[in-house]
């Protein structure tokens, strides 16, 4: 049965429950996160298969996290072992919006020679969507193996650069957009908010930072604009997909939520190429995942069911 690899970093997010921010916060959670291991969630709650590739940490944290993944039915047997869990301190202000501060583990030191690549078939989804993979380091060069290792295997390849300005400094911008650079000009798919599709063109406006994207060699583009919705491009279609109207409580994991959704359904269809029409319902569907995952604190935890999923898009549609 085909399945989505979800290559980066499994991690503790601290989350901010006082809605103080992190400088005056006081009051926060343990919950399970890590943008990879985000959309993997998001994929086995929809439904589908999905593993998890990266560096586990081998402390209590590590443990938690481990048996969080086995509950929700993510494959971790590529996984590698070793080291103490890295931790992201989220802090979140009255009006849902997120700092964070990382403080690093082991999730860097994940090396491809850990990986059985014999797992990894063409009908499989290779998703590379880590905060921290594209800073120097062992977790890096995987990154690129695999890369050359989908294009060589002929996989579907997606990608979200989760860009967080507490991880890249402006001395290594430069290196990072060259890096997201490259992975785009091999995706079949790529995800981005409107502030990471500015920054990593270098455009001013949204329908040119989509075109360049294309011009890199993206075939799909999926630009999400928080409430607003989200910008798809594909082929000649390009349009925004409104979202479901919701209160917001912590956006943290959504855009993750919102891809692992997403990639479920192109799982699911068990084909690669897809009419507009396909794409809008795709994106409605992820859009709702995303903002449902708005409504509680967390990421993994705020990921909702599939049945959630349609009672919602129903409730839509009356």
């Amino acid at each position: 049965m085909s399945k989505v690899y979800c290559v980066g970093e499994l991690l503790i997010d601290m989350v901010g429950v006082d809605h103080k921010g992190l400088k005056n916060g006081v009051q926060f959670e343990k919950k399970a996160g890590g943008a990879p291991a985000n959309v993997a969630a998001a994929i086995t709650r929809m439904g589908e298969e999905a593993a998890f590739m990266g560096q586990i940490g081998t402390d209590y944290f590590g443990q938690f996290l481990k048996e969080m993944l086995d509950q929700l039915k993510v494959d971790t047997s590529l996984c590698a072992f070793g080291g103490n869990t890295t931790i992201a301190l989220v802090g979140i202000d009255e009006r849902g919006e997120r700092n964070f501060n990382f403080l690093r583990g082991c999730d860097g030191d994940y090396s491809f020679n850990a990986i059985d690549a014999t797992k990894l078939h063409q009908e499989d989804i290779l998703h590379f969507g880590s905060a921290t993979a594209l800073l120097e380091g062992e977790l890096k060069k995987t990154y690129y193996a695999l890369l050359d290792l989908a294009k060589q295997r002929q996989m579907f390849i997606s990608f979200d650069p989760n860009y967080r300005d507490s991880l890249i400094s402006k001395r290594q911008l430069p290196q990072f957009i060259q890096d997201c650079r490259t992975f785009i000009a091999s995706a079949d798919f790529v995800k981005m908010s409107d502030e990471e599709a500015l920054i990593i063109t270098g455009k001013t406006d949204l329908e040119s930072a989509v075109q360049m994207i294309h011009a890199l060699g993206a075939k799909t583009a999926a630009v999400t604009l928080g409430a607003k919705g989200t910008y798809l491009s594909s082929g000649n279609t390009q349009q925004i997909v409104a979202s479901q109207a919701i209160e917001q409580v912590d956006s943290t994991g959504a855009g993750d939520a919102f891809v692992g959704a997403l990639l479920s359904r192109i799982l699911h269809a068990n084909k690669r190429d897809f009419s507009a029409e396909e794409w809008l319902e795709m994106v409605r569907f992820a859009n709702c995942v995303g903002a449902l995952t708005c409504m509680k604190h967390g990421a993994i935890d705020a990921i909702p069911s599939l049945d959630e999923v349609m009672e919602k898009l129903n409730e839509s549609l009356k």
